[in-house]
């Protein structure tokens, strides 16, 4: 069995604890631990009934006796429980067991961003990579939630590279703690720790979003802004030094664009920085157009550098669709003039490429479909894990029954779509009544899920508007304003 630490490990291990291993806990058969902390320690767990793999969170012994500590912990489960997001770890369960409080959690099988870090990262992964957890904090500061403790540790990585934020809530919890003393772990991080926090104010998203930018110089440089023999002095110094700005342009050649990002982000006052996550998300999307770096696998938009000139080719003027555009090698910006490797071979030069997106015929030269701009090589179909009952994998198809589009129809796989009116989108609706960045479409443990992401127009299931995300079931009727869609579920080969 490969054993990896997905999770923060800290001091704080115990013989208890490792008793649980090979050990039942409710209907889960404990595998290892993969991490350990004054708060918690996380195992490895196995759940027969539903053949798949967890994390577990148990509270230490002196956690779980404390009634008012537990009865927080249960508040703060149901609450992040309800977030249902794909950049955010998602609550299965939480429960006693034998005088055992734990909670059950996404299993993530890959490492912590913090992992990755031992260099500075390319500036287009590390943008990415934030771009991916500042859509999970927007979904969290939307439904009332501040982390508290945005950190590298607390960012699971996939091997593929989609990332998940964790622990949320923890810092808060530990605030009103009495045991916080007598385990003597400390509420946050001071490296990534907002001014405001670290001086005891109260905080508010924004804080979040310092933290955040904090994590993206981290990423961009290899190492992180304030550094002293004692939390105190780093966070005076989070409070009055200057930015280390030199150390993203002159060390470490950061575009300019993405620069004036990070400054914004750690702005001293919160009032300064960016006020949401979404406004941040525009803002390090619109950085990566001027700056001429791939968008993200994720988030399509800009398109690919071309293979034979290694220039970056103009958007067809495709009224619909999906413009795909992730530059092959993510992360990656391969320097002008430079050949990538082949996607293909052995194919026949008159051989069509059929579009796994919309169907269309593509000459075999074509990196990307000429109908609708979706990746040819079908890298994506690398998420589709989940199998239906008849062995093949459970896909979605979204049919859209009105406007210029009318009889257009696109599969997607078990990864992220985002819907909206731009470029930039995995399916463009080019209607007026659909907001730029409009909705969002995902698949997790089996189920198809929908989020409006705060459009003008809303988005409507069935007739209903919706404020959280929904799950989809065949043949249901979406509203995305006035465009009529219909989802359905399908089957990939």
């Amino acid at each position: 069995m490969q054993s990896g630490n997905n999770y923060p490990r800290q001091v704080g291990s115990s013989d208890e604890m490792e008793k649980l291993v090979g050990k039942e806990l409710g209907q889960f058969r404990i595998v290892e631990r993969i991490g350990s902390g004054g708060m918690a320690t996380v195992f490895k767990a196995y759940q027969p009934t539903l053949d798949r793999y967890v994390a577990i969170k148990v509270l230490p012994s002196y956690h779980a006796q404390d009634p008012v500590f537990v009865k927080r912990f249960i508040q703060e489960a149901r609450s992040v429980a309800k977030l249902a997001h794909p950049n955010i770890v998602q609550i299965h369960d939480f429960g006693e067991h034998e005088n055992i409080t734990y909670i059950v959690m996404e299993y993530v099988d890959g490492g912590t961003l913090k992992d990755r870090l031992k260099k500075a990262l390319p500036p287009a992964e590390a943008v990415d990579f934030v771009l991916q957890a500042a859509e999970g904090l927007d979904c969290a500061h939307r439904n009332g939630i501040v982390h508290r403790d945005v950190k590298p540790a607390n960012m699971l990585v996939r091997k593929d590279g989609h990332l998940l934020l964790t622990d949320f809530g923890i810092a808060k919890l530990l605030e009103a703690t009495s045991n916080l003393t007598r385990v003597g772990t400390g509420i946050g991080t001071p490296q990534y720790m907002s001014p405001e926090q670290g001086t005891g104010q109260p905080v508010d998203r924004r804080s979040d979003i310092y933290s955040l930018g904090i994590v993206l110089f981290h990423c961009l440089t290899g190492h992180v802004p304030y550094t002293a023999d004692n939390p105190l002095t780093i966070t005076v110094k989070h409070l009055n030094d200057p930015f280390p700005v030199e150390k993203m342009t002159i060390e470490n050649n950061v575009p300019e664009p993405i620069v004036r990002v990070v400054l914004k982000m750690t702005e001293k006052q919160a009032q300064n920085r960016y006020q949401t996550a979404e406004a941040l998300v525009d803002a390090l999307t619109s950085a990566l157009i001027a700056s001429k770096l791939a968008m993200p696998r994720w988030r399509g938009g800009i398109p690919s550098i071309d293979a034979s000139s290694g220039s970056l080719p103009s958007i067809p003027n495709v009224p619909s669709g999906v413009l795909g555009g992730s530059q092959p090698g993510r992360g990656s910006s391969p320097q002008q003039g430079s050949p990538l490797p082949p996607l293909y071979t052995n194919v026949s030069p008159t051989q069509p490429l059929i579009c796994f997106r919309c169907g269309a015929a593509n000459p075999s030269s074509r990196l990307f479909c000429t109908s609708c701009g979706d990746d040819l090589a079908n890298k994506r179909a690398s998420y589709d894990r989940y199998l239906g009952p008849n062995g093949r994998p459970l896909l979605a198809r979204l049919s859209i029954q009105n406007g210029v589009m009318a009889g257009r129809s696109y599969r997607f796989h078990q990864d992220v779509t985002t819907i909206g009116r731009i470029n930039g989108n995995d399916l463009v609706i080019s209607e007026r009544t659909v907001s730029r960045r409009h909705a969002r479409l995902w698949f997790s443990d089996g189920r198809w899920y929908l989020e409006d992401l705060q459009s003008a127009n809303g988005t409507l299931v069935n007739n209903m508007r919706i404020y959280q995300p929904v799950v989809l079931n065949d043949n249901d009727v979406i509203n995305f304003g006035d465009e009529v869609v219909v989802f359905s579920i399908t089957y990939g080969p």
